[in-house]
């Protein structure tokens, strides 16, 4: 199943679920301003905020939906989202399809649990290695928009230095130590 989310300035609306994305394009397709773009082989749907009217009802399988420009709050489009969800009253075959959020960032679900692992380790290495280098060392910005990060200083110092994200890429780093080496150099 799939949650059709609206989202904009930081605000979402999950709005309806449907069996499938096409489902649900055929649904929020019926809007004047709806549009889908292909930039780089991804695909943007946007709705253009001033083509929504005080108030609309937009009708599927005989369901109705209400649609008003009140429910957003700038003036700028609205993202359209597609969330998957797994749906647990029909028997499975195991792991569920889909992302989980890890920090700031949407692993693939049977990705997750071996990304936690390496994430682990290569923050740990990190850790220890600037801890040899004579710094102490802080896990930083948990819940943050752009997730935890490695933050360091020198030992009877208060001023704290920002090394990296524990982001994907980061934590996908081959030599750990030559990644520190090269972010204390910038």
């Amino acid at each position: 199943m799939y949650i059709l989310e609206l989202y904009q300035e930081g605000i979402s609306i999950e709005l309806a679920t449907f069996n499938s994305i096409e489902e649900g394009r055929e649904f929020i397709s019926k809007l004047e301003g709806y549009k889908c773009v292909e930039e780089d082989g991804f695909l943007y749907e946007s709705i253009k905020l001033d083509t929504i009217p005080n108030y609309l009802e937009l009708e599927f399988n005989n369901n109705i939906v209400p649609i008003t420009k009140f429910m957003f709050v700038g003036e700028g489009d609205i993202d359209i989202y597609w969330k998957e969800i797994p749906n647990l009253s029909k028997p499975g075959n195991g792991l569920v399809d889909g992302v989980t959020r890890v920090d700031a960032y949407a692993i693939e679900n049977n990705d997750v649990k071996s990304y936690i692992e390496n994430r682990e380790k290569v923050f740990d290495e990190a850790k220890s290695y600037l801890e040899e280098k004579g710094f102490e060392v802080s896990r930083s910005y948990f819940g943050s928009e752009d997730g935890e990060a490695i933050l360091y200083k020198e030992k009877n110092s208060d001023d704290w230095h920002f090394l990296t994200h524990l982001d994907p890429m980061f934590c996908d780093v081959d030599d750990v130590k030559a990644a520190v080496d090269e972010f204390l150099e910038m």
